[in-house]
């Protein structure tokens, strides 16, 4: 019985030992809120020539407090409308295409793509810049939200 006695007691003092010896949690970075543009814009609907300019300008990331950061790696997708025969029919369909290109160490657009793009718009379309990576202040790296326009007139 005080073997039994010793035991528990042994285990509930090394419990306890155990509980006070725990680090205190590390504290937890805020998150920096961002806002995303091209060419001064956040996405929404545009005119083809408004996008046919913003195309060349950089991708710029700021948070709330206005502060800049540096991109690793973004994607541009460019949504369209592209026309195909059937090959059964050979009725002309429509249908739902897509480029995709990612950039990285760099904030604008290749000048390829961005030519692609000003020689290809037309209403309809989308521009998506998505998985936009930034490095934090810190050398992590997260990743801002997308931003997307929409070709109107």
């Amino acid at each position: 019985m005080k073997k039994l006695i010793c035991l528990l007691f042994c285990f509930s003092a090394a419990s306890v030992m155990a509980q006070n010896n725990k680090k205190p949690a590390a504290p937890q970075t805020p998150i920096p809120q961002f806002a995303i543009t091209i060419g001064g814009l956040k996405g929404g609907e545009i005119t083809s020539d408004n996008l046919s300019r913003i195309v060349d300008s950089s991708l710029v990331v700021k948070d709330e407090k206005g502060n800049t950061y540096t991109i690793v790696r973004f994607r541009s997708v460019y949504k369209f409308k592209s026309s195909y025969e059937d090959s059964q029919s050979g009725e002309r369909k429509i249908t739902d295409d897509m480029r995709v290109n990612d950039f990285r160490n760099t904030s604008v657009m290749s000048a390829l793509w961005r030519q692609s793009i000003k020689d290809n718009i037309q209403i309809g379309d989308q521009m998506i810049l998505d998985n936009v990576i930034v490095q934090l202040k810190n050398g992590k790296k997260i990743m801002a939200p997308a931003i997307t326009f929409s070709v109107v007139r």
